[in-house]
């Protein structure tokens, strides 16, 4: 448990090659995790739910032709079906899908950047994807899938603090106003004690999604605020899917739940999936 009022704990990620979830944290930047209690009963965790949440939907398919151009969109030169470089600091204004059969290199201090809440910037190649030294991509879901992907060093794929919409039926948005951490695959951190029970008996917010650990596909959730007019809450995490035949993965990739403040609880992590014949 973590809070202004209790030792803070960092918000981490539990990184899976193929999973990663992320459990809210309360205070500033911090977090803990309800699976890690030990628990004899690994089913008691069901007492503290009202509902079982639903399994996040999977992912929409790409359009069947690019929605996007190189040069038009990407601010580019050349184009999706042979190759397409990019060289400038690209702010995208919505969601982009890319295909072809070709290859994406965004060259050495490019960047593709949309900081739009569940944002998508998606890119599907038959031939690479090549992420060079300094690159940055920001988005709320980030999807790169090609035969080889390179990720150099200094890269950073982030989809911190930037989750869409939750799955219906559930929030992990925690309840009150006692700023607690929100839920994810299990749930958020609290320093409040509810009158007749313990600390290890309280909790923040509940479970985000029953989540599918072999095909992590949730954002994380939003923590709870101190106040009713306005929402100190850090903001979950988002979703990072990188798919290859080889991948080399030499730089950063980032779906961190949001900070708070003293007056709120932070955000919850959302899931990272790695899949690659060799990496």
């Amino acid at each position: 448990m973590a809070c202004h009022i209790c030792p803070l704990f960092n918000l981490r990620l539990l990184l899976l090659l193929g999973a990663v979830l992320g459990n809210g944290g309360l205070g500033r930047g911090g977090g803990a995790e309800a699976s890690d209690r030990a628990d004899p009963d690994p089913y008691s965790i069901l007492m503290w739910h009202d509902y079982s949440p639903p399994s996040p939907p999977l992912p929409p398919p790409d359009p069947p032709s690019p929605t996007a151009t190189c040069e038009g969109d990407l601010h580019g030169k050349g184009d999706f079906h042979t190759r397409c470089e990019v060289s400038e600091e690209v702010e995208l204004d919505g969601d982009v899908y890319i295909t072809g059969n070709g290859s994406l290199v965004l060259l050495s201090g490019a960047s593709l950047t949309c900081e739009k809440y569940g944002c998508v910037i998606s890119a599907n190649f038959s031939g690479e994807v090549r992420l060079s030294r300094g690159v940055r991509v920001t988005a709320g879901r980030v999807s790169l899938v090609a035969t080889n992907i390179t990720v150099a060093d200094t890269v950073v794929v982030n989809t911190t603090a930037l989750a869409g919409d939750p799955p219906d039926r559930t929030s992990g948005v925690p309840t009150g106003t006692h700023g607690d951490g929100g839920g994810h695959g299990g749930r958020g951190a609290s320093c409040f004690v509810k009158e007749g029970q313990t600390q290890e008996d309280s909790w923040g917010g509940d479970a985000y999604a029953w989540s599918d650990l072999e095909h992590p596909w949730s954002y994380g959730s939003k923590g709870g605020s101190t106040s009713v007019e306005k929402d100190y809450g850090g903001d979950g995490g988002g979703i990072v899917w990188l798919f290859a035949e080889d991948l080399v993965m030499n730089g950063t990739v980032l779906a961190n739940g949001g900070d708070s403040n003293e007056k709120g609880g932070g955000g919850s992590g959302g899931s990272i999936f790695i899949r690659a014949a060799s990496m």
